[in-house]
């Protein structure tokens, strides 16, 4: 299927590899199909571009690339949701913000993943209730504590 991006422009995407959403993103309920696109060769980063509204991207990242400490358990109701079992292939991504000419700022939504079901390609963001993360963790620092305690570890 070819898609017309405001971000990639007119771009090729299998359908084995659109994710469903069923409840769309918190925010977008109304937007329910997605496509991984890598952002660069070797890049920590990817896109989950709207297959519905070629002008909607979201920046991810993989949380445990820049906050190694990252975990938390999906209630059975959203593995069901999922259709996750124990040796169901998945991946987990984080929504990134990069504010205007502040590089330095980007933040990452700890609190609200995106969970993909691998194998059936189906997606959805699942709002965690934890007080520890927040909508704007802060990557660099992140990542600077992660150096820290690498070094004190030895």
């Amino acid at each position: 299927m070819e898609l017309s991006t405001s971000r990639f422009g007119t771009i090729t995407i299998e359908e084995n590899n659109i994710y469903h959403f069923p409840e769309g993103l918190v925010g977008f309920r109304s937007l329910k199909r997605f496509a991984l696109i890598q952002h660069k060769e070797d890049s920590p980063f990817l896109w989950l571009q709207s297959v519905e509204n070629g002008s909607f991207a979201l920046l991810l990242t993989d949380p445990w690339s820049f906050n190694h400490d990252y975990a938390f358990e999906l209630s059975d109701e959203e593995a069901d949701a999922l259709c996750l079992n124990e040796q169901t292939s998945k991946w987990v991504y984080t929504i990134v913000s990069i504010p205007p000419g502040k590089p330095h700022a980007m933040t990452a939504n700890l609190l609200a993943p995106i969970v993909l079901n691998e194998e059936q390609r189906i997606g959805r963001q699942v709002v965690l209730n934890d007080d520890q993360y927040t909508t704007r963790h802060l990557i660099l620092n992140e990542m600077w504590r992660s150096v820290q305690q690498s070094q004190a570890a030895g």
